[in-house]
């Protein structure tokens, strides 16, 4: 008599319990991970234009400033945050609140997802502004704070000292950022 070849039941009962053993082991480390990338991504954009906005204004030899906004052409200054989005742009008119239509823009960031903050402290709460110099037009230094669902161990820092160089904090084992000074943050509010 010839055998059939195949697995029986058994064997395939085993093999989808392993399987769902298997997933629900992975699935969350998964989700970790995305959620890490996801703010990793999103600190290095902020980065990426404040290094834009300093080379350019070192280059143009003219004001260049980095604002929030919500609508991709002029800032918002409602201390909204900047993850509404921000904008870059070189100043050719006296210093203001807002980019003049003639001012060119360089560039255009989307806001961020809608669980995610991005907070700023005084003077950078809403405009980050580089002299021709590569420093900034500030009064000192700030932080920023890039926050999901607003815990601290979701949470990634970057600090702009009065030269223009930008700082990115590292986190400790629990994923919460650390000062300068090597505290911990305590929450993602700035005020």
């Amino acid at each position: 008599m010839k055998r059939l070849a195949g697995f029986t039941v058994i064997e395939l009962m085993i093999t989808i319990a392993l399987a769902a053993i298997i997933l629900t082991l992975g699935v969350p480390a998964y989700q970790g991970l995305v959620e890490r990338n996801r703010l990793t991504a999103d600190i290095n954009s902020f980065i990426s234009s404040l290094a834009l906005a300093r080379s350019e204004a070192v280059k143009r030899k003219q004001r260049v400033t980095l604002c929030a906004s919500n609508n991709g052409s002029t800032c918002s200054n409602n201390n909204s945050g900047y993850e509404s989005g921000w904008i870059v742009y070189v100043e050719t008119t006296a210093p203001a609140d807002n980019r003049a239509s003639a001012e060119e823009l360089l560039w255009v960031s989307e806001a961020l997802a809608e669980n995610m903050t991005l907070r700023a402290t005084v003077p950078f709460n809403n405009r980050i502004q580089y002299l021709p110099t590569g420093q900034t037009g500030g009064l000192g230094n700030g932080s920023i704070f890039l926050c999901k669902d607003n815990a601290v161990n979701k949470a990634r820092l970057i600090t702009i000292i009065r030269s223009g160089r930008v700082h990115l904090a590292k986190n400790n084992t629990y994923g919460v950022p650390l000062t300068s000074a090597g505290a911990e943050i305590t929450d993602c509010n700035t005020s």
